[in-house]
């Protein structure tokens, strides 16, 4: 039986300087373009402005099919959301996701998904290991949102963010 795939990455923060790192994207592209697997890519603080630029990006880069998923709402939470529609959008053969974000992200990202989707797909990590490592701040948040989503109270905390969401 032939496994139906997809590639999603999740947009980040900007955490190397005024621009959109691309280190997320570059993965997620080289995914697609190995496999020959459609590409979402999902979320951003930017109103869109980025998902809009990868978008893009990984069409020129090759990839067929790349898709968006963009909520206002500007959180995991939401990108897994929309990301979660897009993939019922693609159909009820798909049976593997290979989601793309940084390795500090991954456990909150994989979690979430794996919660969203809600049908028996196979959520693969391919987590990004480049790019400046986040503050323990950053970490415990991460691990915080992971136990909050699964306890049924994300949303609910007041959460300090250390990281950079706008140029």
């Amino acid at each position: 039986m032939e496994v139906r795939s997809a590639v999603v990455m999740f947009c980040g923060p900007h955490d190397e300087g005024d621009r959109a790192p691309t280190r997320r994207i570059d993965h997620a592209i080289r995914l697609a373009l190995t496999r020959n697997l459609p590409l979402i890519v999902a979320g951003d603080a930017f109103n869109g402005e980025e998902v809009r630029l990868f978008q893009v990006r990984a069409q020129e880069a090759g990839v067929r099919v790349v898709l968006t998923a963009f909520d206002a709402r500007r959180c995991t939470l939401s990108d897994a959301q929309a990301t979660a529609t897009r993939l019922r959008e693609l159909g009820h053969d798909l049976d593997r996701v290979h989601l793309v974000t940084d390795w500090w992200h991954m456990t909150r990202s994989w979690v979430m998904m794996r919660g969203e989707v809600r049908t028996p797909v196979l959520i693969v990590p391919a987590p990004v290991f480049k790019g400046p490592l986040p503050c323990l701040r950053t970490l415990w948040n991460e691990l915080r949102g992971a136990w909050h989503y699964l306890s049924g109270t994300y949303g609910q905390h007041t959460v300090v963010d250390p990281l950079r969401h706008a140029p």
